[in-house]
């Protein structure tokens, strides 16, 4: 499917095309081809799906019962259903993610429709925030989500245009070689407009002791003048501190003023909030 923009007229076309089946508030399906497709209808031709990500995550209630399930969402809109996504959960046959066959549920103020719903309302005191974040295992984009529930700023993968190998040697073998010779791998995707946030928090796992490489690759390709970046990352034993000299010179090298790290292994909403007020966000 291309961009949905190809299903549009000078209006948004759901108004003609009264064939349309929605299953909740926004949720729409696909017709002809695409009929048993879902996808979510933000209005103003908006819709989850993200083309610089591949895979795009909100929690939605689409009944209105206060109870929130997890969706994932292709790079064209499409929710993904009955698969395990690129980034390695599962979803059921209605899309929602399950570990362990265990749909996940999140309590949720009646009808909640994902962070971009909720754009409308200020953002972390007038901060607008970018999650972005590089995960190899998935263990980083857990966390990255679960710091996205707190601030309902947007999240950004960050991909490298050469994928690491699935081999957890390999990989290893391949960033200890980044850093020695101190390389910068091509990113994947490119970020949003960076112009529009004035907070970045950057996660990402250590490897060898520090951050990969690609993390110096993305705060080096933008101009963050008067941007803060706070960093997180995720790791079976070393400690944020040990990353932040390479992250600080990277980010404040562009313009950047960068505060205190977050050992994001194991989060909690109120763990998240001490951290942001202790770098004077919220």
């Amino acid at each position: 499917m291309k961009r949905f923009w190809k299903l549009m007229v000078a209006v948004f076309v759901f108004t003609a095309l009264t064939a349309t089946t929605a299953f909740a508030s926004g949720w729409t399906t696909g017709q002809e081809a695409n009929v048993g497709r879902w996808w979510y209808d933000l209005g103003n031709g908006q819709y989850y799906g993200n083309l610089s990500q591949q895979v795009e995550w909100q929690w939605l209630d689409g009944n209105g019962d206060g109870v929130a399930e997890c969706y994932a969402f292709d790079q064209n809109g499409w929710m993904y259903a009955d698969e395990i996504t690129p980034d390695g959960y599962q979803v059921n046959e209605d899309g929602a993610w399950t570990i362990n066959g265990a749909v996940q549920t999140m309590s949720v103020a009646a009808g909640y429709a994902g962070t971009r719903a909720q754009s409308q309302q200020p953002q972390n005191d007038g901060h607008k925030t970018l999650i972005a974040y590089f995960s190899w295992s998935g263990t980083t984009a857990e966390a990255a989500r679960e710091i996205q529930r707190a601030t309902g700023g947007d999240l950004f993968e960050i991909t490298a245009a050469d994928a690491y190998p699935s081999s957890y040697q390999s990989t290893a073998e391949r960033a200890r070689r980044e850093r020695d010779q101190n390389e910068r791998p091509a990113l994947g995707t490119a970020a949003p407009d960076l112009s529009e946030y004035d907070v970045l928090l950057v996660g990402y796992p250590i490897w060898w002791h520090t951050a990969p490489m690609i993390i110096d690759t993305f705060l080096e390709s933008y101009d963050l003048t008067g941007k803060t970046v706070l960093p997180f990352s995720t790791s079976g034993g070393s400690d944020i501190e040990e990353s932040m000299g390479d992250v600080r010179r990277a980010a404040t090298g562009h313009g950047a003023a960068v505060g205190t790290g977050l050992n994001a292994n194991s989060l909690s909403q109120s763990r998240i909030r001490e951290w942001l007020n202790s770098n004077g966000i919220y």
